[in-house]
Order: C-alpha cells, then structure tokens, then sequence
C-alpha cells in the first residue's frame, strides 16, 4: 500500500510537471482547447444531482404551500430538515466513496435519487389526504435528505476528470452549467410541464424533469466510460481506484 501511494504521488508530481512544460496557456485557455469533452461529460453529470436538489425538495413543496396543504413554517422546516440531513450523512457517504469509489457511489445515487424515487415520492405528496400533509412531507424530505447526501460524492467524480493545471477552472465551468441549467431552470420547466401535466398523473412534470436529468447523467458516466477505452478521455487524475 505504501509502495502505490508513493507512486501515485510520483505520477502526479510528473503529470503536474508535464502540464507545465507542455502548456503556457491561462487555464481557461486551455480547458478551452484541450478538455472540452471533459466539460462536457462534468456538466452533463451534474444535471441529475441538480434537478434533485432544486426540484423535489424546493420546488414541489413550494407548490404544495401554494396549494394551502402545507403551513408556510412547516414548508421551511421540512426543506431544513432535508439539506440538514444531507449535509449530516455527507460525512458517511465519503467514507462509502472511499471504500468503494466515486463513480460507483454517484452512479447508485442517480439511479436512486433520480430514477426510482421522484415518481412515487411527488405522486404520493400528490394524493396524500391534507390531514397527513405534514408528516408526509416531513417523511419525504428526510428521504431525499439521504440521497442528497449520497450524490454529495459527485463533487469528486467532478474533480477527477481534470488534470491539476485546469482542475479548479474545469470544475468551476462544468459545474455552473450543469447546475445553472439543469437546477436553475428545473422549477421554471418544471412548472411550465405542470400546466400540460397534472401534478396527479402519475409521473408528474417535476418528477419527468427529474428523471429526465438523471438520464441525462447516467449516460454522460457510461459515455466517460466508452470514450476512456477509446483513449478520448481521462476518468481519474487523483486516485484510480477505487473508482
């Protein structure tokens, strides 16, 4: 163990050193010319994790306050209760990404949180009598808190695409993008579906929008993966496994 970590520190001290030599360029100019498929894949793989964190948890119990199902205090209250939570756990899910690896945690979350969960979760919040409103909204976002916190192990996934000299500005563009148009955007289209969509069908607007980007994610993490046997791509910069 102690002979790998030396060599990898090695690899990365002559990766940073080539970076220099091979490039004088600002780091934007570079990203620019030579990691654009990185950007690419990075802001693609962050729509799923977006459109979670701005539309079940935002958005949705927004539109049930608007509805007078849910007390104003109560709606704040479950939103803290859910990035609590989710900012509680993100410790154990690091422990998780190292023990068995970003890319297989992020994957897990995005099929988890995007795929499997927005459906019944926004269809029961939906249906549910206003009697239960509160606890069953309490309930739902203590359930997104969790899968919050594991697509919190996106952030390294995110930094390992990009080598040291461009990492802070790829992951700052990739990032924005994914998160501008895929979280920012996510009420308003959700919203929009919502009047050709009843929020009682049984996939609702937010809940398409949501798989949707999830989608959207998990085919920019095979893609990565085809476009790395093809020697395109570089998925890792920092630690090659666990992966």
């Amino acid at each position: 163990m102690l002979k790998q970590e030396v060599d990898r520190q090695a690899a990365n001290q002559l990766e940073e050193a080539a970076d220099e030599v091979e490039s004088r360029d600002d780091p934007l100019t570079e990203l620019l010319g030579h990691h654009k498929m990185a950007v690419l894949i990075a802001a693609l793989g962050t729509a799923g994790q977006s459109a979670l964190g701005y539309v079940p948890p935002m958005y949705c119990v927004q539109f049930m306050q608007d509805a007078d199902e849910l007390p104003g205090n109560v709606a704040l209250f479950s939103q803290l209760l859910c990035f609590a939570l989710a900012a509680a756990l993100a410790l154990f899910v690091g422990m998780l990404v190292d023990a068995w690896g970003a890319c297989k945690v992020y994957t897990f979350a995005l099929l988890a949180g995007c795929i499997v969960a927005p459906a019944p979760l926004l269809y029961w919040w939906a249906h549910v009598p206003q009697a239960v409103a509160v606890p069953a909204v309490l309930i739902g976002q203590a359930v997104l808190g969790l899968l919050l916190a594991l697509s919190s192990s996106q952030y390294l996934w995110v930094v390992e695409l990009f080598p040291a000299r461009v990492r802070t500005t790829g992951v700052s563009v990739a990032y924005n993008i994914g998160v501008g148009v895929f979280g920012g955007l996510g009420p308003l289209i959700s919203d929009a579906g919502g009047r050709l969509v009843s929020p009682r069908s049984l996939v609702s607007a937010p809940a398409a929008f949501t798989m949707l980007a999830g989608f959207a994610s998990l085919a920019a993490i095979a893609g990565s993966h085809v476009l790395a046997r093809r020697g395109v791509l570089r998925l890792t910069h920092i630690r090659a496994s666990p992966y």
